[in-house]
């Protein structure tokens, strides 16, 4: 498959996906690392036991600003002649007097197809979530003095939480060059009821992932255009990176974000090392939109670890996943 039909390719799946999102799933920029956490598809398509975690802190300068933290574990497994892929995934938000977790198993079958690896997978876990009533502060209008929100009977004024069931659903296809993913998040849009006075919905969401690796004239040198897409059908957001990587090992690069208004809301810079089965990234992102006023942008870590389980019994008929730094 030549690039132009790539790309076509990409253009087509995004508009079927794409009409719009609301952030169910958290928007990492380093997205390309954790593809686990979006697609339970992936797991095992990087060979090897891969554990990976990234650390988000966004929008520096605002309190109670969000924070965030998924850590992902994937590795392929063979059972007679068939392939498939095991994985976890374990994400973490504290955003305000809120806080989210999900904890989830991956499971997916995967199918040599020409150059490439089919998989489809599910994923199954529990979401909780949690909001600290006692935090809640009400300034009263003339003085700014603290008002208890007690007499409020509709106002929560303790710990309320509540357990759901989640499930998830996805496609991905890999190369040497090329990979692209489509999946299904939340797929019961689960309702938590925290108290008898609240509840959450998490909406079901869409993504599509895809990236490709060119080689140029140099041999050091490789560039990696990768795109990231989120949606529930009523918003959207795209996410559009290219990254050049230097003698497999340093790699740097620079992304822009597209909310669903059409306009650029994020610039994004990367840099990154691998070195003996260890990768290692941040990423800072410079808000171009109003949030400029009240932030000075976010801070992403992240953390890779890549250990080869099996030797390859010689060369022939051998599939290699595409590398995704």
């Amino acid at each position: 498959m030549d690039r132009k039909r790539f790309w076509l390719i990409i253009a087509v799946s995004s508009f079927c996906v794409i009409r719009a999102w609301s952030q169910s799933d958290a928007q990492f920029n380093q997205y390309f690392s954790v593809l686990g956490y979006y697609n339970p598809a992936y797991a095992g398509t990087a060979g090897g036991l891969n554990v990976s975690g990234m650390y988000n802190l966004q929008w520096l300068g605002m309190k109670n600003a969000p924070k965030t933290m998924v850590l992902t574990a994937d590795m392929p497994w063979k059972y007679g002649k068939s392939t498939h892929g095991l994985g976890v995934a374990v994400y973490n938000e504290t955003l305000g007097l809120d806080k989210n977790m999900y904890t989830s198993l991956q499971y997916a079958f995967r199918k040599k197809i020409g150059k490439g690896m089919l998989s489809i997978g599910l994923q199954a876990g529990l979401v909780n979530m949690a909001f600290d009533g006692a935090g809640i502060y009400i300034p009263d209008d003339e003085d700014e003095t603290h008002q208890s929100p007690e007499s409020d009977e509709a106002m929560t004024t303790a710990q309320a939480d509540a357990m759901g069931l989640d499930l998830s659903a996805g496609l991905f296809f890999s190369t040497e060059k090329y990979y692209i993913g489509l999946a299904s998040t939340h797929l019961l849009e689960p309702k938590l009821e925290l108290d008898e006075n609240m509840d959450r919905k998490i909406n079901r969401g869409y993504n599509l992932t895809a990236g490709y690796n060119i080689q140029l004239k140099n041999p050091l040198l490789e560039l990696q255009p990768s795109v990231f897409v989120q949606s529930n059908l009523q918003m959207v957001s795209a996410d559009v990176t290219l990254r050049a990587v230097y003698n497999k090992r340093y790699n740097g690069g620079i992304g822009g974000r597209v909310s669903d208004n059409g306009k650029m809301s994020a610039a994004i810079l990367y840099f990154g090392m691998t070195l003996k089965g260890f990768r290692v990234g941040y990423a800072y992102e410079f808000p171009v939109s109003a949030l400029i006023r009240t932030s000075a942008g976010s801070h992403e870590l992240m953390a890779t670890y890549r250990l080869n389980i099996e030797k390859p019994k010689g060369n022939r008929n051998r599939h290699k996943s595409v590398r995704i730094l």
